[in-house]
C-alpha cells in the first residue's frame, strides 16, 4: 500500500501483510491455510525459539553510561485485566513461540519461508521514522501518575503496544522494555536517545541494503514516531484516534528504508460492522480551501491547521524567498503564511 501523503491516516483501506516477525528463522511453520478466516489473537506461525545477542551486523555501535534512576511505574489511562487474548500475545507455550496474527482477516497465501499473507480492512496510520521489526499487540494509552501517585489502577500487560502522546527519552524506552512492551507510538524523540537506545546509527540504520534482517537484531522493543526527531507532540485528531482503539490488538511495524521507500505503520483490524460503516476513503492530494495540512519545514514545522485560502501570486517568505503560498489557520488559533511546497494534507 502506498502512502501519498506526507502523513496519513486512513480510516479503512483493505491491505496484505506477511505475517513475519523479522530475521532469519529456522523451522518456521504455519498454522493456518490459505482461504482460512483468522482472528487478531490467533496464533499462525510456530516458531522455533531461538537466542539472541547476535552482533548488530556492520552497525556502528555508540555507548551510552549507565542509567541507575528510578523512573514511575507505567500505567494505561483505564484499568486492563489480563484478559485471555493479552496473555496469549504476552506469553507464549512453553518450549515453543507461536506469532499472533495481528489482523482480522482472510489467508490469502503462506510464503516459503513459512510467513502468512493475510487480507484484512484497517485503521492504517503510517509514521515519520521508526525502528524494529513487526510485532502485535494491545494498544495501550500511556499517562504519568499523578503527583499524588495514589490512583489504584492495573499495571500495562507485557506484550502491550503504548501510546505515547508525547516525546520519548532514552529512560522512558528503557522502563518500556524492562516492562514487557513489545512496541512504542510517539510523537518525536531526540535523536541522542534514539541512537543510545537502538545502539545504532539512525542514517546506517535506514540506508542499510540488509535492513529487515538488521532491524530484528535491534532491542524487543519496536518503535514508530509520528512527528520525527526533535520534541514535538502528537497532533491531538490522531491521539483521539488511537484513544478510540485502545484495547483492540493492532500490528505495528517500525521498519524505515530510504532505499525501499518504506516506512513505519500501524494497523488495526476492523471488524465486518465497522468496515460496513466507514466509507473507503481515496486520498485527495490538492490543496485548497479547507484541506487540512501539517506544516512540513520551518518555525512550525510538524504544527497542523486548515487552508484558508492561496494567493494567486508569489509571496515573499521570511526567508526572503518567493513562493506559490497560502494562508492556514492553526489548530492553535493562529494564522500564518506558508509556503505550498511546505504543506503536507493529511485529510
Amino acid at each position: 500500500m502506498a502512502y501519498p501523503l506526507g502523513w496519513s491516516v486512513r480510516l479503512q483501506v483493505v491491505v496484505r501483510r506477511e505475517r513475519w516477525p523479522g530475521g532469519s528463522r529456522a523451522g518456521a511453520v504455519a498454522l493456518v491455510y490459505p482461504g482460512q478466516m483468522v482472528e487478531p489473537d490467533q496464533p499462525v506461525i510456530r516458531l522455533k525459539r531461538e537466542e539472541r545477542g547476535e552482533e548488530l551486523g556492520g552497525l556502528l555501535r555508540l555507548s551510552l553510561p549507565a542509567v541507575t534512576r528510578k523512573l514511575p511505574a507505567i500505567h494505561p489511562t483505564s484499568a486492563h485485566h489480563l484478559s485471555d487474548t493479552q496473555t496469549a500475545l504476552a506469553v507464549p507455550a512453553l518450549g515453543e513461540e507461536t506469532v499472533p496474527a495481528g489482523l482480522r482477516g482472510r489467508v490469502v497465501d503462506v510464503t516459503a519461508r513459512g510467513g502468512v499473507v493475510i487480507e484484512s480492512p484497517v485503521v492504517a496510520i503510517q509514521g515519520v521514522l521508526g525502528a524494529g521489526p513487526q510485532v502485535a499487540g494491545v494498544l495501550t494509552l500511556w499517562q504519568a501518575l499523578g503527583n499524588g501517585g495514589s490512583r489504584s489502577v492495573q499495571p500495562i500487560p507485557p506484550g502491550a503496544i503504548l501510546v505515547v502522546p508525547g516525546p520519548l527519552s532514552f529512560l522512558l524506552l528503557r522502563h518500556a522494555l524492562n516492562s514487557g512492551v513489545v512496541g512504542i507510538i510517539a510523537s518525536s524523540i531526540f535523536l541522542r536517545d534514539l541512537e543510545g537506545f537502538l545502539h545504532a546509527d539512525l542514517l546506517e540504520l535506514v540506508n542499510s541494503p540488509g535492513g529487515e534482517d538488521l532491524q530484528s537484531r535491534l532491542p524487543p522493543l519496536t518503535i514508530m514516531l509520528t512527528e520525527g526527531l526533535g520534541s514535538l507532540a502528537m497532533p491531538a485528531r490522531l491521539l483521539q484516534l488511537l484513544s478510540c482503539y485502545q484495547g483492540r490488538v493492532a500490528l505495528l511495524s517500525g521498519f524505515t528504508s530510504v532505499r525501499r521507500h518504506a516506512l513505519p505503520e500501524l494497523l488495526i483490524s476492523l471488524t465486518a460492522a465497522e468496515a460496513e460503516a466507514l466509507p473507503r476513503q481515496e486520498p485527495d492530494l490538492a490543496l485548497v480551501p479547507g484541506a487540512r495540512v501539517r506544516v512540513c519545514s520551518g518555525d512550525y514545522c510538524g504544527r497542523t491547521g486548515e487552508v484558508l485560502s492561496l494567493f494567486l501570486h508569489r509571496q515573499r517568505l521570511p526567508s526572503g524567498v518567493r513562493a506559490q503560498a497560502a494562508r492556514v489557520l492553526l489548530e492553535e488559533g493562529e494564522v500564518i503564511v506558508a509556503a505550498l511546497s511546505c504543506l503536507d494534507r493529511i485529510g
